[in-house]
């Protein structure tokens, strides 16, 4: 039986989607444009070498590995939207501080405090979509959601990449306070009785920590999560060597954000596609393909020296990191059942931060040993080794839906 089966019952739905979606694109339109493609510079203007940068990009995620998997379980039991608006208050009120910054350990500190407020909210709202929706449908309303994100990723580096190009970068951390005071105040439009779906979304009656004991026994749920978090392990070096790759070429600050911003365009724009897709034919063959191509783009990307062919390069790999991202949230919510969503997409977004704070650093440590090429054939290859764990870990055992 679908959860949603006629117009009537799907008008709440829409409406809840809408409105949260919105909320979510001017909250991570703040968070990227902290970072993508001015935190790297930022780091390198007050005395970062590569190894602090590294850190730098790596110290936001550090929050989602201690915290994102106790708030999807939370959620499970207490509702979504309780600990939607604490998170709201982090995306508003962090970017001021970056003002006051003159040393990298300064702006590590600020950077973990920032992250806390992705580590809370990416979860618990992928949670609630999943929630709204069943199988049939919920890999494309869950790619829709995060493709209204990636409108915020995508107006950020070529707003960030302006405002650097034009003023500096006190410009653009105030421009991060604006966005993220917007959605605070826009959340409080979300109909939050619109976000159990047209059955209703059981609660938890585990505990949290219980209910956290039962998915990680899950293998598949671990699998199919790592493989998240490998991708993203790429993603992280990607956002944090790539500006400085490019700077050193002698690309302008512009040029830079137009680089990084067609990778985001490629990702908003296939990834509805690819999550209706994976309704249809099955969200394991997905990732694998997105694994087999992403290395292959990420590798070639510091072997070229054009804007063009950077450009091109960029593209293809955002439209794997959607090939692949587009699945594991609606794989991971089928394993796990209904009661225990958050749970089940709290453990994929602390893995996902697992890789995505150690791509930067590790990369990092990598570049300034030996060279951008080696340290973006890393990426490539455990992207490479993803996709033979996962085809024999958890495609061919079988995954029912």
């Amino acid at each position: 039986m679908h959860l949603v089966t006629t117009t009537a019952a799907d008008d709440p739905l829409r409406r809840t989607l809408i409105v949260l979606s919105a909320v979510a694109a001017l909250a991570i339109l703040g968070s990227t444009m902290a970072k993508n493609p001015a935190l790297p510079l930022l780091a390198e203007s007050i005395g970062a070498d590569a190894a602090q940068v590294g850190l730098i990009a790596a110290i936001s995620p550090i929050p989602g590995i201690l915290i994102s998997s106790f708030a999807g379980a939370y959620s499970d039991r207490k509702g979504r939207e309780k600990l939607l608006t604490p998170a709201l208050v982090i995306f508003a009120t962090a970017p001021f501080l970056y003002l006051f910054v003159s040393d990298p350990w300064q702006l590590i500190a600020v950077r973990f405090y920032h992250g806390f407020a992705t580590a809370v909210f990416m979860p618990v709202a992928m949670a609630a979509v999943a929630d709204m929706y069943g199988p049939d449908r919920r890999g494309e309303k869950l790619a829709m959601y995060s493709s209204a994100t990636m409108v915020g990723r995508f107006v950020a580096p070529f707003m960030g990449g302006t405002l650097l190009y034009l003023a500096n970068f006190s410009s653009v951390y105030i421009a991060c306070a604006v966005t993220g005071i917007m959605a605070l105040a826009l959340s409080f439009a979300v109909p939050w009785r619109g976000m159990d779906g047209h059955e209703g979304a059981p609660r938890s009656t585990k505990g949290t920590v219980e209910s956290l004991r039962a998915t990680v026994r899950d293998r598949r749920i671990v699998v199919t999560s790592s493989m998240e978090g490998l991708q993203y392990f790429a993603v992280g070096a990607f956002e944090a060597f790539l500006p400085l790759y490019a700077l050193s070429l002698g690309f302008n600050g512009l040029e830079i954000g137009t680089i990084m911003g067609v990778q985001v365009v490629s990702m908003l724009v296939s990834k509805p596609f690819l999550g209706k897709l994976s309704d249809r034919r099955g969200r394991e063959p997905s990732i694998v393909l997105g694994l087999l191509a992403g290395c292959a783009a990420i590798v070639l990307m510091p072997h070229v020296v054009g804007m063009l062919e950077l450009a091109i390069l960029s593209t293809a790999f955002g439209i794997t990191v959607a090939t692949v991202t587009a699945s594991t949230s609606a794989l991971v919510s089928e394993l796990a059942g209904r009661s225990a969503h958050g749970s089940a997409i709290g453990v994929l977004s602390s893995i996902m931060d697992v890789g995505h704070s150690a791509g930067p650093l590790a990369t990092g440590v990598i570049v300034g040993l030996y060279s951008y090429q080696a340290g973006f054939a890393v990426a490539g290859v455990l992207l490479l080794l993803g996709a033979a764990i996962f085809t024999t870990g958890v495609w061919l055992r079988g995954t029912p839906r």
